[in-house]
């Protein structure tokens, strides 16, 4: 492959960016964030959160990519990348609950209860 061939493939490529499923439970209490996180381990992602927003960095150890391979194309990053999410509804920054299964980050973050729909009838009790 001359130099040419492998600047345009280069150019080609996105931006390395966290992608990501966002949801409401059934109910609408919670918000469900779902990334992956593929080859990164519990210890080198962080989340912050705040009234309306929830931060995710990761923070990989930096492997060097190994002197023997001659790479062809290298798409797994890894430096840090950061992504900011947004919510409409105020969050119940206590009670958020993350796990990670099959290289897939979920984030469960309750609305707060400020911010949550009630349905009240006239004559029954809240």
């Amino acid at each position: 492959m001359t130099q040419e061939a492998q600047a345009t493939m280069a150019t080609t490529l996105p931006a390395p960016r966290l992608t990501a499923d966002i949801y409401e439970t059934p109910g609408g209490d919670a918000y469900v964030i779902e990334l992956p996180v593929p080859g990164l381990r519990a210890d080198e992602i962080i989340i912050e959160v705040d009234s309306y927003m929830v931060t995710v960095s990761t923070e990989p150890r930096s492997s060097e990519p190994d002197p023997d391979r001659k790479y062809i194309q290298r798409e797994q990053s890894t430096r840090p990348l950061s992504r900011i999410f947004e919510f409409p509804s105020e969050l119940d920054t206590d009670n958020l609950r993350t796990t990670m299964e099959n290289g897939i980050l979920k984030i469960r973050i309750p609305k707060a209860a400020a911010g949550r729909r009630k349905v009240v009838r006239v004559g029954q009790s809240a």
